[in-house]
């Protein structure tokens, strides 16, 4: 049975290889409506000119099965980055838009 599943990366991807993992399971829920959300320090995650040795395939290949990719805009901003720094299909998301992916989710994982 398919399910609206929201992944939320609140890892650096410089600290913890959760944020690997995270790109990891978004990738083997392909028999479900999966969404990714970088948020607080996670956001580093969706900057194009962070190191992606590890997660350049999975950035490349997860808007290709349909999954949509958000960033907390209020958390880039505050790092001093704008939308025109973000991966390659990463869209900006506002309060209101997080509100509507943690809404929508029947099922949340914290990376």
């Amino acid at each position: 049975m398919e399910k609206e599943m929201l992944l939320i990366i609140k890892s650096a991807p410089f600290t913890r290889l959760n944020y690997y993992e995270g790109l990891r399971t978004a990738a083997g829920l392909w028999d479900h409506t999966v969404k990714i959300l970088w948020t607080g320090k996670g956001v580093f995650g969706a900057l194009n000119c962070v190191d992606q040795s590890l997660t350049k395939k999975f950035l490349a290949d997860l808007p290709d099965i349909d999954i949509e990719l958000y960033a907390d805009e209020e958390a880039i901003k505050a790092n001093g980055f704008t939308g025109d720094d973000l991966v390659e299909a990463v869209e900006l998301a506002d309060a209101e838009k997080i509100s509507e992916l943690i809404e929508e989710a029947e099922a949340s994982l914290v990376f």
